[in-house]
């Protein structure tokens, strides 16, 4: 279901889900709530790929020592959150194309805390 969201907006939405990029969308003052929300959300979904890079460089320097487990743990992980930011990160890509509103799971919590004015 297509809204009326200006063509714009719509890109510009999508972009903030494109990890680094969110930062076109955030230098661009979004005066729209859909495009705040997106990009909320976008730099939210950025800040957690940086935090689970962060762990995992964690589990590398202290788990992945550990000859067999330690390296079957770090791909488990590694999958898991390149997957999982992935996945995400083309769903809100689409959601903001079809110019629909999407709240992501848990990472709609921490996008509410941040200010875009």
């Amino acid at each position: 279901m297509l809204t009326s969201q200006n063509n714009r907006d719509r890109w510009l939405a999508a972009i903030a889900y494109l990890s680094v990029l969110v930062v076109i969308p955030l230098v661009s003052k979004p005066k729209s709530p859909f495009l705040a929300q997106h990009t909320r959300q976008g730099f939210a979904l950025f800040f957690i790929e940086i935090a689970g890079v962060v762990f995992l460089l964690i589990i590398d320097a202290t788990l992945g020592r550990i000859a067999f487990l330690g390296f079957m743990l770090l791909i488990l992980l590694k999958l898991v959150l390149f997957l999982s930011a992935f996945i995400l990160s083309v769903l809100g890509f689409m959601k903001a194309i079809f110019g629909q509103e999407w709240r992501i799971p848990f990472v709609d919590d921490l996008a509410a805390r941040i200010p875009i004015d």
